[in-house]
Parts: structure tokens; C-alpha cells; sequence
């Protein structure tokens, strides 16, 4: 019995130990009533390490090598903005006391562990560190600059020459950070000081054209009726039951307010982001299916503002496939690779102008159970922190004629683009030029642009 008892024992250590060694692991309460964690998606603030491909091994297709690289990358993960991190700092401190007020009188259904977890919990943040990088996006963009650099080494080589690479960020603090953590993984820290950056622009007509399409910002950003379906969700049924089920949970006496309940799931976002080893306490305040209803509003939100809601969103995008298109066919550039550092905005709608992961049916407020687990508009997985769209020019052959293809890799993946082949990675560059002709030779942003009201 006794050696039964100590074997038990040692499979749990072991298990613990396996846990906390893994790369996307959380330490997981034995009681844990919430969330279990697993393949969570946390939609724009989904941490990298969540779907990185670790493969970096480098591509090979017969016949065929690199020559030329575009990338258009999201910044790392980051802090909240100014106003949730004064909700975090004010309002959450008096959620918690009440929590573990409740559970002192026999109500709420949290286990030991996690009110004691919740009951040492502090704000992390001031407002003036509002949406800088943090020391995990700094990772993430420095181990990301590495495995490209493993998978292209001889495109993207560890020595850095002003002339052959180019890197552009936006006048962000995240971006340019992002920027400067992504050369330290491609070149290490002692030659990436010698990296040269233009300065950045706040409204880049390439990285951040949306903030010059007045089209756009009046009849979609600022456009109540864009969010109509998100604002639908909120008050609907699904929103309701996790309104509820967290008031129980919790022991409250009132039913927790919509906007309490998404200060809560932040929260748990943005430690898990930051804490690659450590769980949120917050997070064990809600359920996988709090977490499913979350994301989804999310991804409600996203999908009208900048994917396939409105044609706007996404035909904006035209100035990032013209930029690279250029740069894959000029013969003339000495550079080989241009990386942008930009953000969530412009991935969500560089996806959506590309035709990928596009539903048959749109996303409602009312279809939430139909495309709970089908859909492909899955913000988590397509946009989270680091996100990146990089395309790869070939050539196959060794004559000069030799032709020329075209590689896109999503999230370090190869994805297959409509009008391309679907059954191998590489898309002759006209085919390409043919898919994406609207884009590439008419691409009239100054006309799509320009709002013309009613």
C-alpha cells in the first residue's frame, strides 16, 4: 500500500514537472472551477507562443531557392491602454475584495487555491506604461527574427548590411520596439545596434494605411451601425448565461454587469500574455465556454471593422500587395529583404483583402452556436501578438529566365491563396500578378478612400 502510495505520488510530481516545462503551458489548479486552459484563444490578445511553428527548419522545393523577402509582422504583446489599466488599478481591487467577502460566507463555488491566488493579486501596471512592449513581445519577436533566419539563412544572413535589408515600423513604441527585438534574432544584440531605422510615421501609407482612409473611419470605424452585431451579442443569451454562471461562481449578491465581466476576461488575457509560466488568477473566475463567448464578441467586432463585413476593410489593403509585388519585381533593388512592423489592424485586413480564412456564412450575433467550432475567423489564431504575413520570391532555375514563384507563409506556415494552386506551396509570380490584378495595377486608394456621404 505504502508503495502504491508513493508511486501515486511521484506520477503527480512528474505530471506537475511536465506541466510547468511545457512551452505553452499554465499552472493549473488541482480544484481549478474555471477555465481549463487548453488551445485557448484570447482573440488580438492571444499570446505568440499559442500558435508559433516552431519548425525552423528551412523550406525546400526542388529546383527552386529564395532571393527575395516581405514581411508584414504584428508588434509583440503589450500592456493595456491608459483606461483599462486605471479599471484594472481601481475597479478590480473592489471585484476581488468582494469575491473573497462572498466565499467567507459559505457563497461562490472557487476553490482554496484560487481565492488564495486572487487574494494576493495586485495591479501590475501604472497609466503611464500604457501600451508598451513588454518583456514577452520582446521574446516573441526576437525568437521569431531567429527561426526566419534558420529557415532563410542565406537570404536573411546574420550579417547585417544597410543595403540589403530595410525595416520600417510605425511611430508606436510597441512597433518599434518589435523592430528593434526582431533584428536582435537575426543578427544577436551586438551587431543589431547597428541596424539603421527610418523614423516612423504614425499614419504610414503602407503600414497603417486605414488611418488615412477617411472612407473607412467614417463609414465603418466610427459608424455605430458596424458594431451593431457585437453590441447585439453583448445583450444576448450566451452573454447572459456568463453574466450569470460568474455571479454564481463568484457568491455575488447582484448579477455581475457586461462590462465587469470584460474587465475580468482582459485581465486574464493580458497576465496569461504576459506570464508565460504563471496563471491569471482571474482567470479562474471563468469557464471554457466563458472564454468561447468572449472570443467571440471579439471576433464579431474584428470581422465588421476589419475583415469581411464591409468591402472597405479589406480592398484598402491594396497599397501592402502592390509594395511587395513591386519589390518582387524590380530587378534592379539591392535590397533582399523589407520587414514591417505594424498591428492588428492591418494583418486582420491584409487577410481578408488575400481571401483568406473567409466563412461561407457571416458572423451574427445570432450564429454563435453554428460557428462556434467551424468558423475560420478565429482572431486568436489569425491575428494574436506577432502576428506575420511573409511572402517569399523563388526562383527555379539557374538561367536567367528561370521562372519566378511566389511563397506566403501565415503564422511561419505555407498558405495556399485563391487564384493559386491549390495543391503545392509555391504560386508562379502571373499567377499571382492575375490573382491579385485589381491590386497590384489598379489599386486607387486616393478614390476608395474619399468618403462621400449621403
Amino acid at each position: 500500500m505504502a508503495y502504491a502510495t508513493r508511486r501515486s505520488l511521484l506520477v503527480r510530481v512528474l505530471f506537475a514537472q511536465l506541466v510547468l516545462s511545457s512551452k505553452t503551458s499554465i499552472v493549473l489548479s488541482e480544484c481549478h472551477n474555471g477555465s481549463s486552459l487548453v488551445n485557448v484563444s484570447l482573440a488580438t490578445k492571444t499570446p505568440y507562443r499559442f500558435v508559433a511553428n516552431r519548425d525552423d527548419s528551412p523550406p525546400t522545393y526542388q529546383g527552386c531557392s529564395p532571393i527575395k523577402f516581405w514581411s508584414m509582422i504584428r508588434h509583440g504583446t503589450r500592456n493595456p491602454s491608459d483606461s483599462i489599466i486605471q479599471r484594472m488599478n481601481e475597479h478590480l481591487p473592489l471585484i476581488r475584495d468582494e469575491i473573497i467577502k462572498a466565499h467567507r460566507k459559505g457563497k461562490g463555488s472557487l476553490c482554496s487555491h484560487e481565492l488564495r491566488q486572487l487574494s494576493k493579486w495586485s495591479p501590475q501596471l501604472e497609466e503611464a506604461e500604457e501600451k508598451i512592449l513588454t518583456h514577452e513581445g520582446e521574446d516573441e519577436l526576437l525568437l521569431l527574427g531567429e527561426r526566419f533566419q534558420k529557415r532563410f539563412p542565406h537570404l536573411l544572413p546574420e550579417v547585417y548590411s544597410n543595403s540589403s535589408f530595410k525595416f520600417q515600423f510605425t511611430a508606436t513604441q510597441r512597433a518599434e520596439e518589435s523592430a528593434r527585438s526582431f533584428t536582435v534574432g537575426l543578427f544577436g544584440r551586438r551587431i543589431s545596434q547597428h541596424v539603421w531605422f527610418p523614423e516612423g510615421i504614425y499614419r504610414d501609407p503602407v503600414l497603417r494605411f486605414y488611418k488615412l482612409c477617411e472612407n473607412w473611419r467614417k463609414s465603418v470605424d466610427k459608424n455605430p451601425e458596424a458594431s451593431k452585431e457585437q453590441h447585439s451579442f453583448a445583450k444576448g443569451p450566451e452573454m447572459v448565461k456568463v453574466q450569470k454562471e460568474v455571479t454564481q461562481r463568484l457568491g455575488l449578491s447582484e448579477l455581475i454587469s457586461y462590462d465587469d465581466v470584460i474587465l475580468i476576461y482582459v485581465t486574464c488575457s493580458f497576465e496569461i500574455a504576459w506570464f508565460p509560466k504563471k496563471n491569471s488568477p482571474w482567470c479562474a473566475v471563468l469557464s471554457d465556454y466563458d472564454l468561447k463567448v468572449m472570443e467571440y464578441a471579439e471576433d464579431l467586432d474584428n470581422y465588421w471593422i476589419d475583415g469581411y463585413g464591409y468591402k472597405i476593410n479589406y480592398e484598402q489593403a491594396c497599397p501592402t500587395i502592390k509594395d511587395m509585388f513591386n519589390f518582387f519585381s524590380s530587378p534592379d533593388t539591392k535590397e533582399k529583404a523589407i520587414v514591417y512592423f505594424s498591428h492588428a489592424g492591418t494583418v486582420l485586413k491584409m487577410l481578408a483583402h488575400l481571401g483568406l480564412y473567409r466563412d461561407d456564412e457571416p458572423l451574427l450575433a445570432s450564429n454563435f452556436n453554428q460557428m462556434l467550432h467551424k468558423r475560420q475567423w478565429r482572431v486568436g489564431q489569425i491575428s494574436s501578438f506577432a502576428s506575420n504575413i511573409a511572402f517569399v520570391l523563388y526562383k527555379c532555375g539557374n538561367e536567367s529566365s528561370a521562372p519566378l514563384k511566389i511563397l506566403t507563409l501565415h503564422q511561419e506556415r505555407p498558405v495556399r491563396l485563391p487564384g493559386c494552386p491549390s495543391h503545392e506551396d509555391l504560386c508562379s509570380i502571373h499567377k499571382f500578378e492575375d490573382a491579385f490584378s485589381s491590386s497590384i495595377k489598379n489599386c486607387d486608394f486616393q478614390n476608395m478612400c474619399a468618403f462621400k456621404s449621403n
